[in-house]
């Protein structure tokens, strides 16, 4: 028996659930909030706290290598670097996305990008003190109110 696509409510939002084979690929119905995947029924959900520790334990083995090798760690400074260098290599590999450019790695290179830049952020918040998830409601908040209100400017007669 196949069980079929449903919204349900889940902490107080809407969810939505696409059934296939084993899997369960999960998501809020809203733009906000993290994905989700279960197998066998048992749910596992990463959201952004759980990604800004699996983050923090990648930071710290990066500290021990650069200790070990190095004899020191990165600064904030280099880790901002490091993103910089890392949102070049993803603008290179968006371009090949397009077909503007050839690059090796494909699709697989695209989302390794992306993840190292999601890392970046991650760390970087957590090094300036930053609670990520409070700056992107606040800031969305402040985007949707100000780009509202200049479509509806837009709307006015002339």
């Amino acid at each position: 028996m196949t069980e079929s696509n449903h919204v349900f409510d889940f902490r107080g939002e809407p969810w939505w659930v696409d059934h296939s084979a084993h899997l369960a690929l999960i998501r809020p119905a809203t733009p906000l909030g993290a994905w989700a995947f279960r197998r066998d029924r048992r749910e596992v959900r990463m959201g952004l706290d759980e990604l800004l520790q699996q983050a923090m334990r990648v930071h710290d083995l990066y500290d021990r290598l650069n200790l070990h090798e190095r004899g020191r760690v990165w600064t904030r400074e280099e880790f901002m670097l490091g993103f910089a260098g890392d949102v070049g290599d993803l603008a290179k590999l968006v371009m090949a996305e397009e077909g503007a450019r050839d690059m090796p790695g494909g699709r697989a290179a695209l989302e390794h990008e992306l993840a190292d830049c999601l890392w970046s952020v991650l760390i970087l918040a957590h090094r300036y003190g930053v609670d990520l998830e409070t700056a992107f409601r606040r800031t969305m908040a402040e985007l949707e109110t100000a780009i509202s209100a200049r479509l509806l400017g837009d709307e006015s007669p002339a």
